[in-house]
């Protein structure tokens, strides 16, 4: 891997966490995603570290505000504001020059730098990350004979500050499907998504990219559910890897209008975190 790709290891970090937003809510019982008209509102915290096959390690930490609306059993959508900090040591290179040290925005890019330069220490950096809006919507519903089918589409507001390396200005935007059918308690689902990147593939070497997750749920009671699966997909960039990892997902029901996600990841290439973790609560009304 080369020396440059150090520049861009937190935007590993947020391929993680923004690009599918919307399988927070896709996969699980109906008596966990309630079927009538209701809204949620979300408030967590991730955690990822690692160092992507480089010198540099660097961790990356996210408290999410989210805001869900489900207007019948077919529509979703969900609107995340998060809070960002990273922190990242290097022992060999880091960008200098025109906006300095790496970026990270909603997982999209880098800012554009003007040269390179022997750097040891420590860069952190905290502020508004980028806003995601994430839709989806069943085209088919799980019956008798019929699976879970339905369409999904991106969007990455520039709203991260540019000049801290928190964003890259530009916005990004996705067309995904969702796949998924109950097989008594057991359910497998795959979900994908392609993301056009609004950044400047000549300066940065950004590109397009396909990010999916795919695995099986176990529904252990109308209140308990559990998933384990794995997130794939190509490089965002060149000079950098594919990512893959493994994860398990858990969503606990505590009462009509309290639900709490607990996930633990483990990377597998040098394109995922080494290893990351993140809860969530949520209050519908």
């Amino acid at each position: 891997m080369r020396k440059e790709t150090l520049y861009l290891i937190p935007v590993l970090f947020l391929l993680q966490v923004g690009v599918a937003a919307a399988a927070s809510t896709t996969h699980f019982p109906a008596s966990i995603v309630a079927a009538t008209p209701q809204f949620a509102l979300g408030l967590g915290v991730e955690y990822y570290r690692g160092d992507f096959g480089t010198d540099s390690s660097s961790t990356y930490t996210a408290i999410p505000l989210t805001f869900d609306w489900f207007p019948d059993r077919r529509l979703n959508l969900e609107l995340t504001v998060p809070f960002v900090y990273q922190d990242t040591s290097n022992t060999g290179y880091a960008a200098t020059g025109g906006g300095m040290m790496m970026a990270i925005s909603g997982g999209r890019g880098m800012n554009r730098t003007s040269g390179s330069a022997a750097f040891s220490g420590d860069e952190k950096q905290s502020g508004l990350g980028d806003i995601t809006l994430t839709g989806a919507y069943k085209v088919i519903l799980d019956g008798k004979g019929t699976p879970d089918l339905g369409l999904t589409c991106y969007l990455k507001f520039p709203t991260a500050d540019e000049d801290k390396g928190l964003g890259t200005g530009a916005f990004d935007w996705g067309p995904g499907l969702q796949l998924s059918k109950w097989l008594g308690d057991w359910q497998p689902f795959v979900e994908g998504r392609y993301v056009i990147q609004g950044s400047s593939a000549d300066e940065i070497g950004a590109k397009d990219y396909f990010l999916a997750d795919a695995g099986v749920g176990y529904g252990w009671s109308d209140k308990l559910y559990t998933a384990l699966f794995s997130r794939l997909g190509t490089a965002a960039f060149d000079g950098l890897d594919a990512p893959l990892d493994v994860r398990l997902k858990t969503v606990w029901k505590i009462s009509d209008n309290n639900t709490t996600e607990v996930y633990l990841l483990k990377g597998v290439s040098d394109g995922s975190p080494d290893f990351g973790a993140g809860i969530s609560f949520y209050v519908s009304f």
